[in-house]
């Protein structure tokens, strides 16, 4: 279990505020893919976080080529659009078990399978939406990993978790439920005009979990952290009123509070990561402090969705997998 400190609590905090802020400087279209990144590598020793952040970026880059040349391929091909989601889904679902660099694998699945939504969604502009998501989640991970350099110890922290090791079963689930869920969230999204559906599918790729009984309690966790973490942000956004200091100090607040969980290694840190990610999904809309309630609301809807797509897909898979034992033994 991990041991949570003031010192782990300011390194994620401003490590978010310092990537905004940079992003913004930047001019980047989206700072909050900026403040995504700096989130999710902050962790409770420098190590670490180097480590995530150095396959952040690779996965990021792999994902993109694969995404653009899966794009490309399908082409007013919506066939082959979702044959390539469920590729990207499945094979990125079961490395991350199986092949080195888990972390590298899944951001990998993860920035490819945003190509290929962004190309069903809004063709137009496909590689500039590619570059800009790219250079935004390289600020992140780069301002974060400086941040980590600049406040954290030198020295090694708690020692990281065992691989997980699947047993061929497993592993015939995870991939295919990692596959499907992308088939079912874009079909969902086209027949049914459901809101944000990269949400929707980042959502489903990240809670995605080997054991049935962990994916539903990472899915009632993410799903919880997300209420608190958007009603943090939304009391937020009222208090703030539009002034960027105070919007920025609310943010770091927020995510401070949320690092309690986050990096505390206990069994409610999935509540703290989700927790920190709605406050930054809330409060980072765009180049300056949200201002409507509409776009921030359609990231919280798309989030639940994707979670509660995973649930279903992985019940109808896992019961199908079990038709054959159980007709086997019968």
């Amino acid at each position: 279990m991990g041991h949570w400190t003031v010192r782990h609590g300011l390194t994620a905090a401003v490590g978010v505020v310092a990537a905004v802020l940079v992003a913004l400087l930047l001019g980047l279209e989206d700072p909050w893919w900026s403040a995504i990144s700096a989130w999710v590598v902050a962790g409770p020793d420098r190590h670490a976080i180097l480590t995530k952040a150095a396959q952040r970026v690779c996965g990021t880059a792999l994902g993109l080529v694969v995404g653009l040349v899966l794009a490309a391929l399908s082409t007013d091909q919506p066939a082959l659009l979702l044959l390539g989601l469920f590729c990207v889904g499945a094979v990125g679902s079961r490395a991350r078990y199986v092949a080195g660099y888990p972390y590298a694998w899944l951001l990998g699945a993860v920035t490819a399978t945003m190509v290929l939504v962004q190309s069903a969604a809004t063709p137009a502009g496909l590689f500039d939406f590619a570059a800009n998501r790219t250079a935004e989640i390289i600020t992140g991970v780069i301002v974060a990993a400086l941040v980590a350099l600049f406040i954290m110890p030198k020295g090694q922290g708690p020692a990281a978790a065992a691989p997980a090791v699947l047993t061929r079963a497993e592993l015939r689930a995870v991939t295919l439920i990692g596959g499907l869920v992308l088939v079912v969230v874009m079909l969902g999204w086209a027949a049914f005009d459901l809101p944000q559906p990269m949400q929707m599918a980042i959502s489903a790729m990240v809670v995605l979990d080997r054991d049935p009984s962990m994916l539903e309690h990472r899915g009632r966790q993410r799903i919880l952290g997300c209420a608190l973490g958007g009603a943090f942000g939304l009391a937020a956004m009222w208090v703030t009123g539009g002034n960027i200091v105070l919007w920025l100090g609310a943010l770091g607040i927020g995510l401070f509070l949320f690092s309690t969980l986050h990096l505390g290694g206990g069994p409610s840190a999935y509540v703290g990561t989700q927790g920190g990610l709605a406050v930054i999904i809330t409060l980072v809309s765009g180049p300056a402090p949200p201002a409507a309630l509409g776009p921030v609301a359609g990231r919280l809807a798309g989030a639940t969705l994707g979670v509660l797509a995973l649930m279903l897909v992985t019940m109808l898979v896992l019961h199908m997998l079990r038709r054959p034992t159980q007709a086997a033994t019968a």
